[in-house]
This record gives structure tokens, C-alpha cells and sequence, in this order.
């Protein structure tokens, strides 16, 4: 990473990629608002770095956490010239046996708050004269996903959307960029109820690994990044087989 961003707000910051993201930014030297429900984990990370850290706690599948966070995003006073959408959730069972909250809430983090927060994003820092969108996205967005199908639908809209205003704010000096890792060992499969799902430890990436990649795409004011050489391999295949193939795949992986 050899961009140099003054101040980065970072959702989903208290755990997992959002951390990792956070403690490389400011071991750049780069100011931080971070963003979870759990204030205790924000103030603990806070307490780690050796950079001036802003700690906002904020539920972003309620409106008015929600609305705080946008509005920190438009403010001017020691305004934010990275923006960094990680926070997201997933569960994992068959379509009908996900409570409809559940699904619901899926879709509120991962697609209507990161919207929103893009949106604000995208005005502030167009006002401002330039400035890094980063959204995190998953490669399960290009792939069919029995079991998980609320999921993958909410990162496929990440990916587009991020894609989309990577051409369109161009000419604003905005850069967005969308990583999209795989299998990563973080809190997230536990709170998705995911086990390891038998595979080799050279499927999985460590968080660190994967911000790494994410920090560096934006840097380099890449579109998307797919990180690690087997999601960039399993993605390039899914995107070039017949969907009939890849759906025949997804069916018989979820069923072993």
C-alpha cells in the first residue's frame, strides 16, 4: 500500500478484515473513524494504533446509527478521504428455513446501509475534490448459492454497484474499488453458523492477507480485486463455464 489517505472511516471495524484494515491504515500513518456495534472492541483497537482514532459506535441495520454515519462521512470537519464498507453478515440454511428477520437483516447491512453509505461517500468526497471508496464484496457474488442464496444476491449488488461507480466517478477524481475475497478465517463463520467445511487449510486466506489485497486494489485504484490465487482461479471459472455448469456444481458441493 503506498497511498497515503489522511483519514479512513472503516465499518465492520471490530473484527476480522474491518480490523485488519484499520490496524494497516494506521501503521500508514492514516487517521481512523471506526465503525461496529461493540464499542469495547472500537475503544481496544483505538488503544493499539498510535494514530488519532474516532470511535463511533453504530448499528448500521438501524436508520438513525445509520444516518450518524453517513452524516460523520459528509462532515467537513476533519473530513474523511477514505471510505471503507466492510460491516456485513451472512447465515447459512436453505432459503425457507431462514427466518424472514434474518433475511431481512442481510439485506439491510449488506446492501441498504452499504448503499447509503456509498451514496454519501460518493457526494462528499465529489465536493471535495477527490478521494477512496472501498467496498468489500465477496466472490460468492458470482456464483449460485443454495444455502446461501440471500447472501450471494446482496454481494452480486455490491460487486455491480461498485463496478458501476468506478466508471462513473472517475471523472470526479473518486476512485471505488470492490475486493472480493473467498474463504477467510475470521468470526464470520461463526456467527453464520459456517464450519470449516472439510476444506484444505489452501483454500482459506487470514484477514491480514485479504486487507492487504483490499488496501492495495484501492491504492492502485483497481475496480476489483479478487484476492488469492484459488478465488482468482475459482472465480475466472465460474464467470467463464456455462451457468447450467456452475449451478449443477453449487448444487452438488451444498448437498456433500
Amino acid at each position: 500500500m503506498k497511498k497515503h489517505w489522511q483519514r479512513a472511516l472503516v465499518t465492520g471495524a471490530s473484527s476480522g478484515i474491518g480490523r485488519e484494515m484499520a490496524r494497516q491504515l494506521a501503521a500508514g500513518g492514516t487517521e481512523l473513524v471506526v465503525v461496529a456495534r461493540d464499542a469495547e472492541r472500537l475503544e481496544a483497537l483505538a488503544a493499539g494504533v498510535q494514530v488519532d482514532v474516532e470511535v463511533l459506535p453504530a448499528d448500521l441495520s438501524h436508520a438513525a446509527d445509520l444516518a450518524a454515519v453517513a452524516a460523520r462521512i459528509d462532515s467537513d470537519d476533519d473530513p474523511i478521504d477514505l471510505v471503507v464498507n466492510n460491516a456485513g453478515l451472512g447465515f447459512s440454511a436453505e432459503f425457507g428455513d431462514i427466518p424472514i428477520d434474518r433475511g431481512r437483516l442481510m439485506v439491510d447491512v449488506n446492501v441498504a446501509a452499504l448503499h447509503e453509505l456509498t451514496h454519501a461517500a460518493a457526494i462528499a468526497l465529489t465536493r471535495r475534490g477527490g478521494g477512496t471508496i472501498l467496498n468489500v464484496s465477496s466472490i460468492a457474488g458470482d456464483l449460485p448459492g443454495p444455502a446461501s442464496a440471500t447472501y450471494n444476491a446482496t454481494k452480486a449488488f455490491v460487486t455491480s454497484l461498485s463496478e458501476s461507480l468506478h466508471v462513473e466517478l472517475k471523472q470526479h477524481n473518486v476512485v471505488v474499488s470492490c475486493l472480493c475475497p473467498g474463504l477467510t478465517r475470521t468470526e464470520f463463520q461463526e456467527r453464520a453458523e459456517i464450519d470449516d467445511l472439510g476444506l484444505p487449510d489452501a483454500v482459506w486466506q487470514s484477514a491480514s492477507d485479504v486487507a492487504r489485497c483490499g488496501l492495495a486494489a484501492a491504492a492502485a485504484e483497481k475496480p476489483i480485486v479478487i484476492s488469492g490465487v484459488v478465488n482468482k482461479f475459482a472465480s475466472r471459472l465460474a464467470r467463464s463455464a456455462p451457468r447450467v455448469l456452475t449451478r449443477e456444481v453449487a448444487r452438488r458441493t451444498t448437498r456433500a
